[in-house]
């Protein structure tokens, strides 16, 4: 598919995005505007796209269940600014690791609303998660020995799930794929049966659910409805067997996106109707109490928000390629050497040219590796040129590094037609601060 087209049907998608007098904006401000105020490289979100996405999945659910709730999962954007806009929707949070929950806690989430869904965690982020009484998902029968430890060596109280790994294959990227067989996630059947046994005889225990979370960047209901069918039926052994009612039923989260122009995206009411017909279908099938739902959205909520917005400082023609160096690399933008994953470009100050050619797009950095785009059309590029890479919401500014003793970059929040700096740029000062030179 070719350039203009790639861009507007992607553009269809992105009702935050549009293309005025041949310059691309976002919420009704110029990203090259942006671009010269704030300088390159910086991430640029839309507020209104976040919440816009967030209400569309929450909606979805919640008109086919009353007792539905979201837990955003964090680690695809910790962004403070971006947390306390799904504070305000009534989101809580799928946090992953103790600094999360502290940050989490520290904007105003409640501890009731925050799940830890860690994996090979030591004593200490245990024993931090249990006195603040969060919801643990436990992944592994030592990690439940753990925990049994700390509570009754302290007598307390923990508030457990259990991940159940469905062995499900979601024809995702081999390394976002968290469900499969020989996944390091969650406990295989027959290991998670004897850990809610065994859970059951700690009175310090209160276990009150079990999680799935299969993978990530699934684009068809298909993988859920197998993955949801094996967990609720998982639900009914336990309660028919073990006399433990089941509280809380958490599908997890991993929706995809639309990166490409012809790439099939997840409609959120397709998911919700499967979902929740297999669980009204195991509530009869498997004698299951009415429960509370959770999910865990994070790349479908914050991913296309935002766009990185870069400078061209090079064309380069060799005899056999021909490349465009960026003012970025692969320390601000991992996900096209970690995942081959794919971004699409935009020349931000001059979306459409009557000329077009081929391009490797490559970053400051010096490997090999350091290439954001391969083979890409784009209109004839220019030196000066600011190109944006869009939907780098999620898993792009947290995976972000000093490599080369790089800065990490600015980020921008577009609200109601003005800018917000949400995390300034970072200087040398930052970057040799941890030192002792």
């Amino acid at each position: 598919m070719d350039y203009r087209k790639r861009i507007l049907n992607l553009l269809e998608y992105k009702n935050h995005l549009k293309v005025i007098n041949n310059k691309l904006y976002i919420d009704n401000i110029s990203l090259e505007t942006i671009a010269e105020k704030y300088g390159t490289p910086t991430f640029v979100y839309s507020e209104k796209r976040i919440r816009e996405n967030y209400r569309k999945f929450y909606k979805a659910f919640r008109k086919r269940y009353k007792d539905v709730e979201i837990r955003y999962a964090m680690k695809a954007n910790s962004n403070p600014y971006i947390l306390k806009v799904l504070k305000e929707e009534g989101s809580g949070i799928d946090a992953v690791s103790v600094n999360e929950i502290k940050l989490a806690i520290s904007i105003g989430f409640s501890t009731d609303k925050i799940i830890y869904t860690g994996v090979n965690r030591t004593k200490q982020e245990l024993e931090y998660a249990i006195r603040q009484g969060v919801l643990i998902n436990v992944d592994s029968l030592s990690e439940l020995d753990k925990v049994i430890r700390i509570c009754e060596k302290n007598k307390i109280k923990a508030n457990i799930s259990f991940r159940y790994n469905p062995e499900i294959d979601v024809k995702t990227h081999k390394h976002i794929a968290t469900g499969l067989k020989e996944s390091k996630f969650g406990l295989h059947e027959n290991d998670a049966f004897i850990a809610y046994k065994k859970a059951k005889k700690c009175k310090y225990l209160n276990v009150i659910g079990i999680h799935m979370h299969i993978g990530s960047q699934i684009t068809s209901p298909e993988p859920f409805e197998k993955a949801s069918e094996k967990l609720l039926r998982f639900a009914g052994k336990i309660k028919n067997e073990l006399g433990i009612k089941i509280k809380i039923i958490d599908f997890g989260g991993g929706l995809g996106i639309k990166y490409k122009a012809e790439q099939q995206s997840i409609d959120v009411d397709d998911l919700a109707t499967v979902l929740i017909k297999k669980y009204h279908e195991a509530m009869e099938k498997y004698n299951l109490d009415e429960c509370k739902i959770l999910l865990e959205p994070g790349r479908y909520i914050v991913a296309d928000s935002c766009v990185l917005l870069t400078r061209v400082t090079a064309v380069k023609h060799t005899p056999y390629k021909k490349f465009v160096g960026v003012d970025a690399g692969f320390n601000l933008l991992i996900r096209p050497v970690l995942y081959d994953a794919y971004h699409e470009t935009v020349i931000v100050n001059e979306v459409f040219r009557n000329e077009y050619e081929r391009y490797d797009i490559v970053g400051y950095l010096c490997e090999s590796g350091d290439v954001l785009a391969k083979d890409r059309e784009l209109p004839k590029v220019q030196e000066g040129d600011i190109i944006a890479f869009l939907d780098t919401g999620a898993y792009c500014s947290v995976m972000a590094s000093n490599y080369n003793m790089r800065e990490r970059a600015l980020e921008v929040a577009v609200k109601d037609s003005s800018t917000i700096i949400i995390r300034r740029r970072e200087s040398y000062d930052d970057l040799i601060s941890v030192y002792k030179i």
